[in-house]
């Protein structure tokens, strides 16, 4: 393929993407691993796709699997329970009406200290709409 046809096949599947999680809110790992998935197999020969995913997923989650899984398990604990937005409040107390993009700033930062950063503003923005 050309690095045209590639370039465009890359700027599609970004608008696929972006589509799928705004407007159909699909959920973002869906989304992503819809799209790749259909890129993989319009650029890849058939018997190469499942490889390529069994190498790339494997080797992912051989590395940092177990972190991602703990990661999750804290975030459903915070949310079920309250605790991303009493720290969200708390701080929003304290930093005021007026600044309460820094607090959504500092919020994300303490909550995503124990678990990845995006999933503790997911939680944060979830409370808050």
């Amino acid at each position: 393929m050309s690095i045209v046809t590639l370039s465009m096949l890359v700027l599609l599947s970004i608008a696929l993407i972006v589509l799928l999680t705004s407007v159909t809110k699909l959920n973002a790992f869906a989304s992503l691993f819809i799209v790749a998935l259909l890129l993989a197999m319009i650029t890849l020969p058939d018997k190469d796709v499942v490889q390529v995913l069994k190498e790339g997923f494997g080797s992912t989650m051989a590395s940092i699997g177990f972190l991602i899984i703990f990661g999750a398990i804290i975030a459903v604990v915070l949310e079920k329970t309250g605790g991303a937005i009493s720290i969200a409040n708390y701080i929003l107390s304290k930093t005021g009406q007026g600044k309460a993009a820094s607090a959504m700033g500092i919020t994300g930062f303490v909550v995503g200290l124990p678990i990845f950063c995006d999933s503790g503003y997911i939680i944060v923005i979830r409370g808050i709409l």
